[in-house]
Protein backbone atom coordinates (compact mmCIF):
# COMPACT_ATOMS: atom_id res chain seq x y z
CA UNK A 1 0.00 0.00 0.00
CA UNK A 2 2.99 2.21 0.74
CA UNK A 3 4.02 1.79 -2.62
CA UNK A 4 0.70 2.93 -4.62
CA UNK A 5 1.40 6.09 -2.48
CA UNK A 6 4.12 6.91 -3.59
CA UNK A 7 2.99 6.63 -7.59
CA UNK A 8 0.29 8.49 -6.53
CA UNK A 9 2.50 11.13 -5.42
CA UNK A 10 4.81 11.15 -7.85
CA UNK A 11 1.63 11.24 -10.36
CA UNK A 12 0.39 14.19 -8.70
CA UNK A 13 4.24 16.11 -9.12
CA UNK A 14 4.28 15.39 -12.49
CA UNK A 15 0.97 16.71 -13.34
CA UNK A 16 2.02 19.42 -11.55
CA UNK A 17 4.93 20.11 -13.67
CA UNK A 18 3.08 19.62 -16.95
CA UNK A 19 0.57 22.25 -15.36
CA UNK A 20 3.10 24.69 -14.67
CA UNK A 21 4.40 24.54 -18.46
CA UNK A 22 1.07 24.41 -19.74
CA UNK A 23 1.69 21.73 -22.67
CA UNK A 24 3.18 24.02 -25.22
CA UNK A 25 6.81 24.26 -27.20
CA UNK A 26 8.76 24.86 -24.78
CA UNK A 27 11.99 28.41 -25.33
CA UNK A 28 15.30 27.31 -24.41
CA UNK A 29 14.81 29.21 -20.94
CA UNK A 30 11.47 27.39 -20.12
CA UNK A 31 12.85 24.02 -21.33
CA UNK A 32 15.97 24.68 -18.42
CA UNK A 33 14.24 25.34 -15.78
CA UNK A 34 11.54 22.26 -16.80
CA UNK A 35 14.86 20.34 -16.14
CA UNK A 36 15.89 21.85 -13.71
CA UNK A 37 12.12 20.91 -11.91
CA UNK A 38 12.30 17.35 -12.99
CA UNK A 39 16.11 16.88 -11.35
CA UNK A 40 14.81 18.13 -7.75
CA UNK A 41 11.40 15.68 -8.28
CA UNK A 42 13.73 13.04 -9.41
CA UNK A 43 16.07 13.54 -6.10
CA UNK A 44 12.57 13.61 -3.99
CA UNK A 45 11.64 10.12 -5.50
CA UNK A 46 14.99 8.43 -5.56
CA UNK A 47 14.99 8.46 -1.68
CA UNK A 48 12.18 6.21 -1.82
CA UNK A 49 14.27 3.30 -3.58
CA UNK A 50 15.34 2.52 -6.87
CA UNK A 51 12.15 1.10 -8.41
CA UNK A 52 10.83 4.15 -7.90
CA UNK A 53 13.59 6.45 -8.98
CA UNK A 54 13.21 3.86 -12.48
CA UNK A 55 9.39 4.62 -12.37
CA UNK A 56 9.81 8.29 -11.93
CA UNK A 57 13.15 8.52 -15.00
CA UNK A 58 10.93 6.50 -17.42
CA UNK A 59 8.03 8.67 -16.72
CA UNK A 60 9.86 11.88 -16.69
CA UNK A 61 11.38 10.94 -19.93
CA UNK A 62 8.15 10.33 -21.65
CA UNK A 63 6.93 13.76 -20.81
CA UNK A 64 10.39 15.70 -21.93
CA UNK A 65 9.20 13.35 -25.06
CA UNK A 66 6.33 14.72 -25.57
CA UNK A 67 7.56 18.18 -25.07
CA UNK A 68 10.20 17.80 -27.67
CA UNK A 69 7.29 16.72 -30.22
CA UNK A 70 5.54 19.45 -29.45
CA UNK A 71 8.44 21.75 -29.94
CA UNK A 72 9.41 20.23 -33.46
CA UNK A 73 5.73 21.21 -34.44
CA UNK A 74 6.21 24.59 -34.37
Amino acid sequence: MEELKVIYRMMDALWKLCKRYQGYALTEKEWEAFVEDGKALREQFRTEGKEMDMLFRGLFFAIQDYYVRKGNKA
